[in-house]
């Protein structure tokens, strides 16, 4: 699902989000997010999450404890559009972290990576530090 589509099914600001990762051991641990949306291209697919946040996973988006990982109001970033805040680089493009998200500078919270050996970090640190340990991973909408 691309983010016009997110967009149009969050843009009232009435949905909440449900994250989960299953490890290879069957193991599934999720947070959940009381408000999620996602803006408009325009606004360059904008992240807006609110508390709390509940789960078994651990808030890694949103209440993380410093500013340079908080997901909330950041823009979405590709290999080709760089809109985090990494002084040093795209996040997006980076080794270790190739593909799409809502990157701050490089946080520790990312869904999206790759499956190939190396080239997927931290997918929710410190919880889940390394893509081997993931068997799967999940994203759902609910709306209120």
């Amino acid at each position: 699902m691309g983010n016009d589509v997110i967009h149009q099914l969050t843009k009232e600001n009435n949905s909440s989000l449900y994250v989960s990762i299953t490890l290879q051991n069957g193991t599934t641990l999720y947070e959940m997010y009381d408000r999620f949306s996602v803006s408009s291209e325009t606004w360059n697919y904008e992240l807006f999450l609110a508390g709390p946040a509940t789960g078994t996973l651990g808030d890694r988006m949103l209440n993380t404890g410093t500013f340079y990982t908080v997901l909330s109001g950041m823009s979405f970033s590709t290999n080709y559009r760089d809109n985090d805040r990494h002084s040093s680089g795209n996040c997006a493009a980076s080794s270790g972290r190739r593909g799409g998200w809502w990157f701050n500078a490089c946080s520790h919270a990312f869904l999206n990576g790759q499956w190939s050996p190396g080239d997927w970090q931290r997918p929710w640190y410190p919880t889940v530090t390394s893509r081997t340990s993931v068997k799967g991973t999940t994203m759902m909408i609910k709306r209120h």
